[in-house]
């Protein structure tokens, strides 16, 4: 489904409409590729009556309410130069209030060396990231992009691992906003295909390789649509409205 960014961001201030529907579809999987223990139904306790429902780690509940909020940056920023000082801004709101706030490590790119689990694959290190993202940014110019180019600036994003922690959400609102500003299909990776999407990231940044990835986008894309169907009237009268 595609939503431009006049749209978006004027779906944004409806209230108990759709803009809260792709919010809660979208951050529900993203949290949980990454260990969150709230179900779909605890989000919306939390977005709509401020409440905690249910047994989460406090840094869940804190990342948790952080990415409600940093969901709507996202949107309202989508007209904003694409750079470093967003993306630090966007870890700040994330990561606000937790551990790495408590270090001093929030906002800013990791100062430790950092690493995955379960696989091999050999991270950027903490003195290279500046470098890394500088050249990563300037390959991604203002022309129109395809699915391919967002997958495989992913995989590259999520190589260098640029934040010692939280990239992997970063890594997917920063898909989300390229969704929206290249006039492409949502992509939210959903949890149904988390080891597929997984697999096919590490595939990608050990061989170069994004076909399997952008299969996974693909599959994700499909399935987002099918899940919003629904809300395609409402979208539409308020495109049609802005326009």
């Amino acid at each position: 489904m595609k939503i431009s960014i006049n749209t978006m961001q004027k779906l944004s201030k409806i209230k108990n409409s759709v803009y809260d529907a792709i919010k809660i579809e979208y951050l529900y999987h993203s949290n949980k590729l990454e260990g969150s223990t709230f179900s779909k139904e605890n989000l919306i306790d939390l977005l709509e009556q401020r409440q905690v429902n249910g047994e989460h780690f406090l840094d869940d509940v804190i990342e948790t309410k952080n990415s409600l909020e940093l969901f709507d940056n996202v949107i309202n920023t989508l007209n904003d130069k694409f750079d470093k000082y967003l993306l630090w801004e966007w870890h700040r709101i994330l990561k606000k209030g937790t551990v790495d706030d408590e270090i001093d490590n929030i906002g800013k790119w990791k100062k430790y060396a950092n690493r995955l689990s379960k696989v091999e694959l050999n991270l950027c290190e903490p003195h290279l990231v500046e470098n890394s993202i500088f050249n990563l940014f300037a390959d991604w110019t203002e022309s129109q992009k395809d699915i391919y180019d967002i997958a495989n600036f992913h995989q590259k994003f999520e190589k260098i691992h640029p934040f010692q922690d939280g990239n992997g959400r970063i890594g997917r609102f920063i898909i989300l906003r390229q969704c929206i500003e290249n006039s492409i299909d949502l992509i939210g990776i959903d949890d149904e295909y988390n080891k597929e999407y997984k697999e096919a990231l590490y595939k990608s940044q050990t061989t170069n390789n994004i076909e399997d990835l952008v299969k996974i986008f693909e599959k994700c894309q499909l399935r987002l649509d099918e899940k919003l169907v629904k809300f395609i009237p409402t979208i539409k009268q308020v495109s049609d409205e802005y326009n």
